[in-house]
């Protein structure tokens, strides 16, 4: 799985704001708000990966979460960025 268009992440202190960029920003218009562990997902998402790798990459960046909590965030994450045409299988 990967993003469907090319994104930049930007840092807005307390939420993140990510924004098309290159030929991508004629065909989405609009941001999406972030908070830091979306923002974590969207960036493995760059490159072709699984859900299992982000998974793996989540619950070693958030060691204190459960892999329970971890899953549910990220099932919900990719389950958003489906339904909004964001996301290549």
């Amino acid at each position: 799985m990967k993003l469907r268009f090319n994104f930049t992440i930007m840092d807005m202190g307390d939420e993140f704001a990510a924004v098309p960029v290159d030929e991508d920003a004629a065909k989405f218009h609009g941001m999406l708000k972030l908070n830091a562990v979306s923002a974590d997902i969207l960036e493995q998402l760059k490159e072709e990966t699984t859900p299992e790798k982000v998974h793996a990459y989540l619950k070693k960046k958030y060691s204190d979460s459960t892999d329970d909590e971890i899953g549910h965030t990220l099932v919900n994450f990719l389950n958003q960025l489906v339904h909004e045409g964001l996301l290549i299988y």
